[in-house]
């Protein structure tokens, strides 16, 4: 009796110890499994009955390769069917029950309908409006299967123009087919969606081997630790360069936390150089503004640069729209150093003006409230906010109050520039005419612009 009960306790203790270590194996691997990151990549170019494309197979491998480096579970999509996308779309949500960031690329054909996008899979016909339920993906189901991850990036370089508005009959003024890809106004808290070129602009496929923004994401993603948000930028930035204005990167986001897509140390920044300020005000007699040779805004003496000129891209985005900028631009003093250092402009994000801006912010002193700006537009268009004002630069000392520059011109005219996201990666700009410089259609108006660098 005693030998069986002392058999039965050493059984229980034996069950027991291997239900602790059961239990710590499955404890152990929780971390893991919460901090899952999955990917989807899709690559279409082998069209069927629209013009293939010749880049985006090897686009969605270069950043199936990126993103597997930085730890991705991923999986690779080529030139898939609609039924192949739908069941890529199926595992997809499925991998990211209870994942930490998911990620979705396409490179492709993309269309919006009605203002709604979509994506084509190669098989896509369409001969008929009623044929887009059909035959191609819209965009929210893709962003209802990555639901289930914490937070969640969509990368579109899917804006490549198509003939299909040619091919399609049964289209009305509530359903027609616009150019490019739509603007996302709202998305899911914990979203980002980047675009490769502004809403309702065409993107460039390339000539090398990949299109310029996939080029650029795949650059930027190879340095560790940069925030999604910054990244953009610099993706932003090297696409304006590389297309020489012609294609202007946008993304939405409702993120919520940082998210890096390549973890690790990101590499130190060089100490940026000191900018000198414009002296403060003194009793010494100032000269007047004069205005602009060629348009209505005043032109103030900008102060000597304290480093080497630099704004190759706000450069290449002026000379794209009609933007005159001062010969001895000066160079920024560091993005680090302040949200609002930097420079805003290309195709806006939205347009209540009916004028092309640019905005540059050379400086700023927060200890003293101020800083370094400089303003440039194009022409004015006819009947609009902006009739009869001609291009022009002007350079001010700008109040900062929080997250707002304001200023006033020569003629009157208010203006305030303010972020409108955390990193400072948009700016809206208001401006309020005075009526100094003649008829006024509307009192204020207002653009959103994007940071070019």
């Amino acid at each position: 009796m005693m030998r069986n009960a002392a058999w039965r306790t050493g059984a229980a203790a034996s069950l027991l110890l291997k239900a602790a270590v059961v239990l710590a194996v499955l404890l152990a691997a929780l971390p893991a499994l919460a901090q899952q990151r999955v990917a989807l990549v899709v690559g279409n170019g082998a069209y069927r009955a629209v013009p293939r494309l010749a880049n985006p197979a090897a686009d969605a491998a270069a950043i199936a390769g990126a993103l597997r480096a930085a730890g991705f579970s991923t999986e690779l999509v080529r030139d898939s069917a609609k039924d192949g996308m739908e069941a890529a779309l199926r595992r997809f949500g499925v991998a990211a029950e209870g994942a930490e960031l998911a990620v979705f690329y396409f490179a492709g054909h993309g269309i919006q309908v009605g203002g709604e996008n979509y994506l084509l899979p190669v098989d896509a016909r369409l001969s008929h409006a009623r044929d887009v339920d059909f035959e191609l993906i819209g965009l929210p189901v893709v962003t209802r299967a990555m639901q289930p991850a914490r937070a969640r990036v969509l990368i579109l370089d899917a804006c490549r123009d198509n003939p299909l508005a040619a091919q399609m009959r049964g289209l009305s003024g509530t359903r027609s087919v616009g150019r490019g890809l739509a603007r996302v106004e709202t998305v899911d808290l914990g979203t980002l969606i980047a675009f490769s070129t502004s809403p309702g602009a065409v993107a460039l496929d390339g000539t090398g081997r990949n299109s310029p923004f996939t080029a650029a994401l795949v650059q930027h993603m190879a340095t560790p630790g940069i925030e999604i948000r910054q990244l953009m930028t610099r993706v932003r930035r090297s696409v304006v360069e590389a297309t020489g204005g012609q294609q202007v990167p946008w993304d939405n986001s409702s993120l919520i936390t940082e998210v890096v897509l390549r973890p690790g140390r990101a590499p130190a920044a060089p100490a940026p150089p000191p900018v000198a300020l414009a002296p403060p005000a003194s009793p010494v007699p100032q000269p007047t503004p004069q205005p602009a040779p060629r348009g209505r805004e005043a032109t103030i003496a900008p102060t000597a640069p304290a480093v080497p000129l630099r704004f190759a891209a706000a450069r290449q985005v002026a000379a794209s729209q009609g933007i005159p900028l001062p010969a001895d631009l000066p160079a920024e003093a560091g993005r680090g150093a302040h949200p609002l250092l930097g420079a805003w402009g290309g195709t806006p994000r939205w347009n209540r003006t009916a004028r092309d801006y640019l905005l540059i912010v050379l400086a700023v002193d927060a200890a003293a409230g101020s800083a370094d700006i400089l303003l440039a537009a194009g022409h004015g268009t006819t009947r609009s906010f902006s009739e009869g004002l001609q291009p022009g630069w002007s350079r001010h000392r700008a109040a900062l109050r929080g997250d707002s520059l304001i200023w006033q011109d020569a003629l009157g005219d208010r203006f305030e520039a303010r972020r409108s996201d955390f990193f400072g990666e948009a700016v809206e700009i208001i401006h309020r005419r005075s009526g100094s410089g003649g008829r006024i259609v509307n009192a204020q108006g207002q653009i959103g612009l994007g940071r070019i660098e």
